[in-house]
């Protein structure tokens, strides 16, 4: 159960530290006491609102609240997370909402690159600057597939047939969508071409794909698992090998500079307090390495990590210039 304060001893706690530190300043023993130390020690003063930029029951919206939950019954944060949900817009109504609010760290948004995407082909009024990175808290890594009678067993094998015969493979994909970027991502890098055929969803890649109307199409890694038979995985896109695919290779393996971790990225709005951020940084930190979450990530091809709000911004600074590129080529 989360620790809920005890407001007489705030405030008495409060008035005694005020009348200490007029004594203090009288006899020139310290400096003011400082607003940022008051407001470390004051939040959250209230609920933490998680916009979602997703309608409920998708990944990342189960994420969001098996870690809000997952703080709130270890007391990591003296108060709740509550999840809300802001689809439309390629996220710029989860945007414009949060920055409706005031940036003190009670309004904060769990996405993933989609808004990279959204950033590199100007679908919202947004970018990174508008943003605080809090950090990721894992994620998860898509599979390029064939089908399971195609005459490639590797992916260079598939890549050495695109390049003597250019486009005459088809490529379902759904225009400015993670599918459509990642397999650009890796044709921009190896330098080939495909043809595409439209799939704006899981469910209809692997309809065309398996009625013969398409030739290769990605999938995450969950999804290429549940299926079962009759597709084949030539590459995975993860840092590492997945476990549940120790077979497949990795992009970056077989000398192609691509990933795409897709993670659970935790952001605050611009001018948001570094105190806040450190308080949630580190309730999300412990979260992701909880033995529950751990074991769920797992269950569900996920990969559990913790990566500092520097670090990930970074990270996705270096993705969205790739992501440019790619924009470029299709603008």
């Amino acid at each position: 159960m989360a620790y809920e304060p005890n407001f007489h001893w705030i405030w008495r706690s409060a008035r005694s530290l005020a009348l200490l530190a007029m004594a203090a300043g009288a006899f020139g023993l310290v400096g003011p006491i400082s607003s940022s130390a008051v407001s470390a020690q004051e939040y959250p003063s209230k609920p933490v609102k998680v916009i979602v930029p997703f309608k409920p029951g998708g990944r990342t919206d189960v994420v969001a609240r098996l870690i809000a939950e997952k703080i709130q019954e270890k007391g990591w944060l003296d108060e709740a997370m509550a999840v809300v949900n802001v689809d439309g817009g390629a996220g710029a109504n989860a945007v414009n909402q949060m920055q409706r609010e005031d940036a003190d760290g009670h309004t904060i948004v769990h996405w993933h690159h989609q808004l990279l995407i959204a950033a590199a082909m100007d679908l919202g009024n947004f970018g990174l600057d508008d943003f605080k990175s809090i950090g990721y808290t894992g994620g998860g890594s898509p599979v390029w597939a064939v089908r399971e009678d195609a005459p490639f067993d590797t992916l260079d094998e598939l890549i050495a047939h695109l390049k003597e015969e250019p486009r005459s493979l088809v490529e379902a994909v759904g225009i400015g969508t993670i599918p459509h970027f990642v397999g650009a991502m890796l044709a921009n890098e190896a330098g080939f071409e495909t043809r595409y055929v439209t799939a704006n969803s899981g469910a209809d890649r692997l309809r065309l794909l398996l009625g013969g109307n398409a030739d290769i199409a990605l999938f995450a890694a969950s999804e290429f698992l549940a299926q079962g038979d009759g597709l084949k995985a030539l590459v995975y896109f993860g840092r590492e090998r997945l476990p549940d695919l120790p077979d497949v290779p990795t992009a970056t393996e077989l000398g192609y500079d691509v990933t795409w971790a897709n993670p659970n990225w935790w952001l605050a709005p611009a001018g948001t307090p570094d105190e806040a951020m450190d308080v949630l940084a580190g309730a999300l930190e412990k979260a992701i390495a909880d033995p529950e979450i751990v074991e769920y990530f797992r269950n569900n091809t996920l990969e559990p990590y913790w990566m500092d709000g520097g670090a990930a911004m970074e990270d996705a600074r270096e993705t969205l210039d790739q992501l440019e590129d790619v924009a470029a080529t299709i603008q």
